[in-house]
């Protein structure tokens, strides 16, 4: 579990399941994420009781659930992919534009460089999701450019992504504890 900033990131319950999937079926979801379309309830339970679990439990990627407190409602999902440092995330409409993602991002980076070996937390995103960029951006990543993205898209095919990077030593240049 991480906490700070009045949210709590920690394991997806089962009884997220309807707002995971209420979330996803959100029309942005189709043009920006790779997740199945149209999200299903059943691809909510699938993610949060087989792959996040299975993920944690071969090291491959971390994946939280964002509440305001520990018992508290789901609003969205973060996670990074080891050892790549690939971050990624996403907030249910309701909740987006209030900082809380930003927030996250800086939990996540954190606990990524004092947990790990990871040289830098890298970040890719659809070109034209300006809300993720402005995300990355207040967290202090640097923009490295458009590529095509290193995750594919839903069908597998190349995506043009815009992609950044924050640098192990750049944030704990920002950290002066």
């Amino acid at each position: 579990m991480l906490q700070g900033s009045g949210l709590t990131l920690n394991e997806l319950r089962p009884a997220d399941a309807p707002d995971v999937a209420r979330y996803c079926a959100d029309p942005i979801f189709e043009e920006f994420m790779a997740t199945p379309w149209p999200y299903t309830l059943a691809d909510a339970e699938s993610f949060i009781t087989e792959y996040a679990p299975a993920a944690w439990a071969s090291n491959s990627e971390w994946t939280w659930a964002i509440r305001t407190t520990p018992e508290g409602p789901v609003l969205g999902v973060i996670g990074i992919r080891l050892p790549s440092g690939m971050l990624g995330y996403w907030l249910g409409e309701p909740h987006r534009g209030r900082g809380i993602m930003s927030a996250c991002v800086d939990l996540v980076v954190a606990a990524t460089f004092a947990r790990t070996d990871v040289e830098a937390v890298l970040w890719e995103a659809r070109v034209g999701n300006f809300g993720s960029l402005r995300t990355i951006a207040r967290s202090g990543f640097t923009l490295t450019g458009e590529a095509i993205g290193a995750i594919p898209g839903r069908a597998g095919e190349p995506v043009p992504s815009w992609t950044a990077r924050l640098d192990r030593h750049a944030e704990q240049a920002q950290d002066p504890a």
